[in-house]
């Protein structure tokens, strides 16, 4: 899970050509909170792309395919390096609210 200390933590911001509405929003958040291993982050309608972190490649997995069994899905993907949750004591981990 996301709040154990000492873990590494991944984000990926992945590109969804078709999130074009507060529907789609809502769509996506409700569907992926589902998923215990990952949080999102940040939806951003305009550059149409999901910021998720996650502790495990399968928890990314599971979010992918989750959005692609939905209607959603990604076109495109950056990831940045993994941190270790311990090296930021204040970092919060939450899950947005739309």
């Amino acid at each position: 899970m996301l709040n154990n200390e000492n873990q590494h933590i991944m984000k990926a911001t992945a590109k969804i050509n078709n999130l074009t509405s507060l529907d789609s929003k809502h769509i996506i958040v409700r569907n992926l909170s589902r998923i215990l291993d990952i949080r999102i982050m940040d939806i951003d309608l305009e550059s149409r792309t999901v910021s998720l972190v996650y502790d495990s490649r399968l928890a990314f997995e599971k979010a992918k395919n989750e959005l692609r069994r939905i209607g959603f899905p990604i076109t495109k993907c950056s990831y940045q390096p993994p941190i270790i949750n311990s090296v930021l004591p204040n970092y919060q981990l939450s899950r947005i609210r739309a």
